[in-house]
């Protein structure tokens, strides 16, 4: 199952999404992946910067919906995102305000919405593929 965060820039709090997810669900039996709507040149240097706090070496780049292919689920990130239409996919509002330019303790507080998030969803789909 793939799952696509996504927003505009791609920079920021889809980028932080797709880093937690590596790392709390390495075994899950999930591809998890984001893209934007008009990606920016490079993460967030903010994102980065919360992303080694919180033991992550985070080199990912910012991507436009064509290079990461059909996911399953489309998690927006609350940002009015126009989405591209994809067959099948499931779409999840998440709602999530932008850290971007903000002090480390707004990105600490939007990656624990992001993790509780994250938890739930991947609880979800467990539960789901095991009935």
């Amino acid at each position: 199952m793939k799952i696509a965060f996504v927003c505009v820039e791609n920079s920021c709090r889809s980028q932080i999404a797709e880093a937690l997810a590596k790392k709390m669900f390495p075994q899950a039996g999930m591809e998890f992946v984001s893209a934007g709507t008009n990606p920016a040149e490079s993460v967030d240097t903010g994102a980065i910067q919360f992303l080694k706090q919180d033991e992550i070496n985070w080199n990912g780049k910012p991507k436009f919906f064509s290079e990461i292919g059909n996911p399953d689920i489309l998690v927006t990130m609350g940002c009015d995102v126009e989405c591209p239409y994809i067959p099948g996919a499931r779409i999840i509002e998440w709602d999530i305000l932008d850290p971007k330019g903000k002090k480390i303790a707004e990105y600490r507080q939007v990656a624990q919405k992001i993790k509780d998030k994250l938890l739930q969803l991947v609880d979800k789909l467990n539960l789901l593929n095991s009935n």
